[in-house]
């Protein structure tokens, strides 16, 4: 590096488009046509300027003082013996393909930005720092900056760069036809950390195939709570596009009653496909259980997941069998208990519990009255019995008194809201 040569940040609309010529005979070698860095650090190290002459594009390992000359002189000089083939690697990203123009998800925000522009920084080596997602970077790209700037302040407004830290992005565009996502980033670790609230509002605002490169870069039990958040016709196009094997994986993890409705939305192949590559027959045959009852049922509304023991088990068995079981059973407010028939007798709140001596059999705490649904009670009637007892969760029965699952309200509540709001306008 020359003793003048500094670090400098600059856009990467600085570059494209400059002439480049031939350091040894001065003639002309096409145009900068993009900028490839690679992603296996913290910020992607570039790693050098793409040359295109007519339809032919090469590789150039620029220094970084050729950088600024680029951007000082308004060309690249090439060393013609340092061309290399235009190859990219598994960790290699094309800025103009995968940023230039798209979207991406700024992991900080938990939006979805279109990226204008990129700030590289130059020195002895350099790196992707920033995306731009302001109207600023879109104004420097088509020449109006300079004149806009001077105009927006007369007006009593600032137009300022809005950039992205490279650590927050997450690119969602994908690399081929085969839908091959970006390799995981720092974004996509911290992508995982998001609410899944926030992530499904994120996957609807993306195109198809930005969907199924954000759900690539997802952990399953991420995705899964995901999916449940988004509306049918979303979890259909996603799972749709899907091998059955991912596909498997990731509706295992699903709640048993919203896996079992997306499922029901497929197709009866595409459905079956899913279901016979599940790992466990056990969650298989729950689901194809949960399959057969009759929409707005209790018997579709409930959830499998529960804690269930029987009335000699002493609280403090009970709380352990809790703490077990907590890491894969979401919602467990309540521990239910049946009788040496098998039949369900009763429930216990963990608030009760919690309260009780841990020598005590949960049998001989039981409330006398058992609030419980059948497997065919309709929507009118599991939101009334929700609005009469207040209880986070009811037990669904068979016809023999079996408990055979559990419905939440958190996770009836769509299909609950139009009868509790009838109700409430009644009152």
């Amino acid at each position: 590096m020359s003793p003048r040569q500094v670090e400098e940040l600059h856009f990467l609309s600085s570059f494209l488009g400059r002439p480049a010529r031939s350091k040894k005979l001065g003639t002309a070698m096409g145009r900068v046509w993009d900028v490839v860095a690679t992603l296996t650090e913290l910020y992607p190290q570039v790693r050098g300027i793409v040359l295109r002459h007519r339809d032919t594009l090469v590789l150039y390992p620029a220094t970084g003082e050729e950088y600024l000359d680029l951007i000082h002189r308004g060309y690249l000089t090439v060393d013609e013996q340092r061309i290399a083939p235009y190859e990219l690697g598994a960790d290699d990203m094309s800025l103009r393909d995968v940023l230039w123009d798209k979207q991406i998800v700024d992991v900080e925000g938990a939006k979805v930005e279109r990226v204008n522009d990129v700030h590289l920084l130059i020195g002895e080596r350099q790196w992707v720092v920033h995306v731009d997602v302001g109207f600023s970077g879109l104004l420097r790209r088509l020449g109006w900056e300079r004149s806009m700037k001077p105009v927006a302040r007369a007006l009593g407004r600032h137009i300022q760069d809005e950039l992205i830290s490279w650590k927050f992005v997450q690119p969602v565009a994908t690399r081929s036809a085969q839908l091959e996502p970006i390799r995981l980033t720092v974004g996509a670790q911290r992508l995982n950390e998001l609410h899944p609230g926030e992530l499904a509002d994120i996957l609807e605002d993306l195109s198809h195939h930005q969907r199924q490169a954000m759900m690539a870069a997802l952990e399953d039990d991420v995705a899964a709570d995901v999916l449940e958040e988004t509306d049918e016709d979303v979890q259909k196009s996603v799972i749709e596009a899907m091998d059955e094997e991912k596909a498997a994986d990731i509706i295992e993890e699903m709640e048993p009653a919203k896996a079992a409705d997306l499922l029901q939305s497929l197709d009866e192949e595409s459905s079956s496909a899913i279901i016979e590559a599940f790992e466990g027959e056990e969650e298989k045959a729950e689901l194809q259980e949960l399959m057969t009852y009759s929409e707005d049922t209790a018997g579709s509304l409930m959830t499998t997941d529960y804690i269930e023991v029987g009335g000699d088990a002493s609280v403090g068995e009970v709380m352990e069998k809790v703490r077990e079981a907590s890491a894969e059973i979401e919602a467990f407010y309540y521990v239910y208990v049946h009788d040496d028939d098998g039949k369900l007798v009763g429930a216990l709140s963990l608030r009760h519990l919690l309260q009780e001596d841990p020598s005590l059999k949960v049998g001989n705490l039981l409330q006398p009255r058992l609030v419980a649904l059948q497997l065919k009670s309709d929507i009118a009637e599991i939101a009334d019995q929700f609005l009469r007892y207040a209880f986070l969760a009811l037990p669904v029965m068979d016809d023999g008194g079996v408990l055979r699952g559990v419905i939440t309200f958190k996770h009836a509540f769509d299909q609950l809201l139009p009868h509790l709001y009838r109700a409430w306008k009644a009152d």
